[in-house]
């Protein structure tokens, strides 16, 4: 695929996730200031998108809105006993309840990739405004910790050696173990300042796993100094929410397959 078509490819999906983030129609020229792009290119996708049926366009106000196609995209989609739709909902409200930037992740290799996002309005720090796709590096964030949690001491420390030297910048082994450590007893991980200057998150491991068998992790994101006194706070909370999430999931038949009731 040429460079010219994986750009565009992209740009529709960030149009398609800037509707999941304002949950609300919006006109062309609104989308384009967001996401910062030219009017006429973010035209020529809006125009493609509505004619392949992802997007309609109010005859009166002139602003588009996702149909019904896209949410039924991802529904097949599974975690165990969860579809995709229950999962979106899980960091719907996570966002709701906590206030913060809300995230589902996965393991992608030496990095944390987010699935689904949730922005929540940025107080004390300075946004980068993560989108689905995101890479973190899986030792300086809370979710990748969270991930640590199931490996060895031995594989950490060759993990955290080989992403230092990949990426030219010192990792402290004996902070991310008593961070390891630390999430290992309490059930939640957490950091502040570790991947970005200012910036912390909270994380859980979800019980239920992608249909790679890959862990999943929920995870709020604040600024430092609200990490670092509130953490607590919020990983009982988002512990409690799995907790309650699982329970409420529908139960497997004893062929593995989900029960409609």
């Amino acid at each position: 695929m040429a460079d010219s078509q994986v750009k565009s490819a992209a740009r529709a999906l960030q149009v398609l996730e800037y509707f999941e983030h304002v949950q609300r129609p919006a006109g062309v020229q609104e989308i384009a200031r967001a996401l910062q792009y030219p009017v006429s290119s973010t035209s020529v996708l809006i125009k493609t998108l509505s004619e392949l049926g992802y997007l309609n366009r109010h005859p009166d106000s002139q602003k588009f809105a996702p149909t019904m196609r896209q949410p039924l995209l991802g529904g097949w989609i599974r975690a165990g006993r969860a579809d995709g739709h229950a999962l979106a909902e899980l960091v719907r409200e996570a966002k709701r309840a906590t206030g913060l930037s809300a995230v589902l992740s996965s393991r992608h290799g030496q990095h944390v990739q987010y699935i689904y996002v949730q922005l929540a309005e940025a107080r004390d720090f300075v946004s980068r405004s993560p989108h689905s796709g995101t890479l973190r590096t899986i030792c300086r964030c809370a979710a990748g910790i969270a991930m640590l949690t199931n490996e060895s001491d031995d594989r950490i420390a060759l993990l955290a050696r080989t992403t230092a030297a990949t990426e030219k910048r010192a990792i402290d082994l004996d902070l991310l173990m008593e961070r390891v450590v630390e999430a290992r007893a309490a059930g939640y991980a957490w950091q502040a300042d570790s991947n970005l200057p200012g910036v912390g998150d909270v994380a859980v491991l979800l019980n239920e796993i992608d249909p790679f068998g890959k862990a999943l992790i929920l995870s709020v994101g604040a600024a430092s100094n609200a990490i670092r006194t509130r953490h607590h706070e919020l990983g009982g909370y988002l512990k409690r929410l799995i907790t309650e999430f699982s329970a409420g999931l529908p139960p497997a038949t004893l062929d593995g397959s989900v029960s409609a009731e």
